[in-house]
């Protein structure tokens, strides 16, 4: 009966023993535990990143964590991140940063409650929490005392990427943390942002944002087709799902929607291949689409059975009955997979150029700095899919940008340019 007691009482020494040898071997003040992340990082991002030192001199890389580390007394933990986040950036490989969700979720960054998104003639806001919804919709004309343009600027030395059109991605997640505009000096210095807005009258006012309490006010944004009972556009029908796909009889044509090189739980890539091949081999098809534009990446041979049907179906591939739609948000695998399809399949690439080289470092891990939990990304591979030039983006072979008053008025010019592209 006394068993059980005892057994208690051992795990307990045990666990006292063990905490008070961590606390022992842990760095005993903050500088300390920065100065051991920070010597982690030296050590291990060189090692891990594919090509590192053909990508910056080491004695450049040196001096840059040196100058780091003999600062960490004076800088606060977001001022520390916001270094890092220059010296990983300065890299300029897309795949390589740091993962900002990381400081998030350790309350180092806060952010406001808005989400903003570049169109092809300006910024505009898209969401945002309830008491700011009078900005859905309208134009961005001045953050604090900057245009858009200029402040996008500013946040270039903090963003991993390899061309305009990922800058234009990444760059309004940048603008709504409170700790990077602030040091910036676009934010006031209790973190509040002017932001001035234009409506589609052109009126224009101004809104005084403060940053967001808590994670749980995000779930209350307000997203501004909602609001402003924008239609829905076909590419908007299913936006959680990884892949999905829709006959269009009118134009006899099968659009594909691909958004995740990854299986979906429930139904693996190749079953959807297989019910969509089965689907389209009983209705007159006479043009296929595959909208690659909201594809972020995931693992290359996802799409695998999708190509090998397309190629066992002569008639679906043969020269301008097979397009590919790519934007700014296409990106890694998802470009590859554009570069195949071109290539290999005759597909004709219809929108704006994607958001990574085509020749790049990707294949990407992470590894976390022990004391601040901080994630750092890394690229593991080069991917070569161009052999006899190095083009900064995939472009299309038919631009077509999206636009503002486009999103307003719930048209889809990229899809349409290739659904009244003519057959050969």
């Amino acid at each position: 009966m006394k068993t059980p007691t005892l057994l208690v009482g051992i795990a307990l020494c045990f666990s006292c023993y063990l905490a008070t040898t961590l606390a022992a071997n842990s760095p005993a003040t903050r500088t300390d535990r920065w100065q051991e992340d920070l010597n982690y990082f030296a050590r291990e991002l060189p090692v891990r990143e594919k090509d590192f030192f053909k990508l910056i001199p080491q004695e450049e890389f040196a001096r840059k964590v040196a100058e780091l580390k003999g600062e960490v007394a004076q800088l606060s933990d977001a001022e520390i991140i916001l270094q890092l986040m220059r010296i990983v950036a300065f890299l300029g490989v897309a795949h390589t940063e740091v993962e900002t969700t990381s400081a998030t979720e350790t309350h180092v960054f806060h952010s406001y409650p808005i989400q903003m998104q570049w169109f092809s003639d300006g910024l505009a806001v898209v969401e945002t929490a309830p008491e700011y919804r009078e900005a859905l919709g309208s134009r961005v004309v001045r953050i604090g005392s900057m245009t858009p343009e200029q402040v996008e600027t500013a946040m270039v030395p903090y963003i991993s990427h390899e061309n305009d059109a990922r800058l234009h991605v990444q760059s309004p997640r940048y603008m709504t943390l409170v700790e990077l505009m602030r040091h910036e000096k676009i934010a006031d210095v209790t973190g509040h942002l002017q932001l001035t807005c234009a409506k589609v009258n052109g009126r224009e006012f101004t809104i005084d944002i403060a940053p967001m309490g808590s994670a749980e006010a995000r779930r209350k944004f307000v997203h501004a087709a909602d609001a402003l009972h924008i239609p829905t556009e076909l590419c908007n029908k299913h936006p959680k799902a990884f892949y999905w796909y829709e006959y269009l009889p009118d134009t006899q044509t099968l659009y594909i929607q691909y958004n995740k090189c990854h299986d979906e739980p429930g139904l693996p890539f190749q079953e959807f291949a297989q019910t969509l091949f089965a689907y389209a081999d009983l209705r007159p098809v006479q043009r296929v689409i595959v909208d690659l534009r909201f594809n972020g990446g995931g693992a290359p041979g996802t799409v695998d059975p999708l190509v090998d049907g397309l190629k066992s179906r002569p008639a679906l591939i043969a020269k301008g009955h097979l397009y590919a739609l790519i934007a700014w948000h296409t990106f890694s695998a998802a470009m590859n997979t554009a570069v195949n399809f071109r290539n290999g399949l005759n597909a004709i690439l219809v929108g704006e150029p994607a958001g990574i080289k085509p020749n790049h470092y990707g294949q990407a891990e992470s590894f976390m700095l022990p004391n601040s939990k901080l994630k750092v990304q890394y690229s593991t591979k080069y991917v070569r899919k161009i052999h006899d030039a190095d083009p900064l983006s995939l472009d299309p072979d038919i631009f077509v940008p999206y636009s503002l008053n486009d999103f307003l008025g719930g048209r889809d010019p990229v899809l349409e340019a290739a659904l009244h592209h003519p057959l050969r």
